[in-house]
């Protein structure tokens, strides 16, 4: 890609950081068990795209049987799962420290699994940014593990995100993008229905205002933020599109201030900082 296509890219990836920044403010928002939220997010996404999969792709059904896109769809599946369970096992603080590894599984993935993909540079804007979310959890850094099947499921989400997103790299040349997305979507909806009900949770009987709610994460954080990192990773590296990621907190609590009335510390903007800056390091060559 050229240096222009290249930063309509990074265009595209702020609009969704910014998008998907308001995921957690709904999930703050909504009274439902995590695995609701969850498979209510991503059903309504693959309802909301039905009808034009249908009408323009429809002879593409064969790709529900791409074993590729099977496995795209539970691992965005578990991510979202363990994500937002983790919330109620651990702190927001070191669910956002361990969720900072997602970039480094992604470099794990691109050195063994897409070498041409592995950039020098962004080994050094991961480190960073992952001290950088740790500043920004510093205040509770006494309590890092004492919660530690909390940590396990948040530290597992992000390793299933960038096993999520690689796949996507891998089906990038490969598949037209909008059938790829309404495959993955619904099998993680799917998968997720099948948790729900092993886990013995009704799906309905909830306030009708959560229903809202999970329509709002599927219009926004999931059909226009992922489905834009599906699209990012097929022009640039899975590790750049994890990285970009980790600015997402900060968005977040810029939003909860907004929002919710909640208070920055200083400590989360110093944190914040270097996670810019780790961002910037490992995005500002091609």
């Amino acid at each position: 890609m050229d240096n222009t296509a290249t930063r309509k890219i990074y265009i595209y990836l702020i609009i969704a950081l910014v998008v998907v920044s308001f995921s957690a403010i709904l999930i703050k928002l909504s009274t439902a068990p995590p695995l609701i939220i969850a498979f209510y997010r991503m059903f309504f996404s693959s309802l909301i795209i039905t009808p034009y999969f249908i009408y323009k792709y429809r002879r593409q059904y064969n790709l529900f049987f791409n074993y590729r896109l099977i496995f795209a769809g539970l691992f965005l599946a578990l991510h979202f799962a363990l994500w937002i369970t983790a919330f109620e096992y651990t702190s927001v603080a070191n669910a956002v420290i361990f969720v900072a590894l997602q970039p480094l599984f992604s470099l794990i993935l691109e050195y063994i699994f897409a070498r041409k993909d592995f950039r020098k540079g962004t080994v050094i804007g991961v480190i960073m940014a992952i001290i950088g979310s740790i500043i920004i959890s510093i205040g509770d850094i006494n309590i890092l593990f004492n919660r530690l099947w909390g940590d396990i499921l948040a530290l597992m989400g992000g390793l299933f995100a960038a096993l999520y997103l690689f796949m996507g790299r891998n089906q990038r040349e490969k598949l037209d993008y909008f059938p790829y997305i309404y495959v993955v979507y619904s099998y993680a909806a799917i998968f997720l229905g099948i948790c729900v009900l092993i886990a013995g949770i009704s799906f309905s009987g909830y306030a009708h205002i959560n229903y809202f709610y999970f329509v709002l994460m599927a219009l926004g954080p999931t059909l226009i933020g992922h489905s834009i990192f599906n699209y990012s990773v097929r022009f640039v590296p899975v590790s750049i599109v994890s990285l970009s990621l980790l600015a997402e907190p900060i968005l977040t609590t810029i939003l909860a201030w907004f929002i919710l009335g909640e208070v920055i510390n200083h400590v989360t903007i110093y944190g914040g900082i270097v996670i810019l800056g780790g961002i910037y390091i490992a995005t500002r060559k091609k």
